[in-house]
């Protein structure tokens, strides 16, 4: 059996297809990851709900979970939220330390 020297593998190597998403490298709308500010928003009022869209319109922020102690403006935060990435993956909480306690959250929106 015939081993592989360095030169056949990085040819090899060389001629294979490389495979990164575009969002990785902040192709399309969205920015890289790692230039996406993370935030949550506390408060879901009326002034909180004006800020949270304004966050919303805004590529390189991604809202991850809000918190309002009045149910419906918790959801309605959350249907936003949802909407805007689609999915369902917003935290919807009562409790701030909730938002507070969670380490991807770069910066926390405060409205109340």
């Amino acid at each position: 059996m015939r081993g592989v020297t360095r030169r056949g593998f990085l040819r090899t190597l060389a001629a294979a297809p490389l495979v990164v998403p575009a969002s990785a490298l902040g192709a399309g709308a969205r920015p890289a990851p790692s230039n996406r500010l993370v935030m949550g928003a506390i408060g879901t009022g009326g002034m909180g709900t004006g800020d949270l869209n304004g966050f919303l319109g805004k590529s390189e922020v991604q809202v991850v979970a809000v918190c309002d102690v009045d149910s419906e403006r918790r959801r309605r935060a959350k249907a936003l939220v949802d909407k805007k990435y689609g999915s369902t993956d917003c935290l919807e909480c009562t409790d701030f330390r909730e938002i507070i306690r969670r380490k991807d959250i770069d910066a926390v929106m405060i409205a109340t």
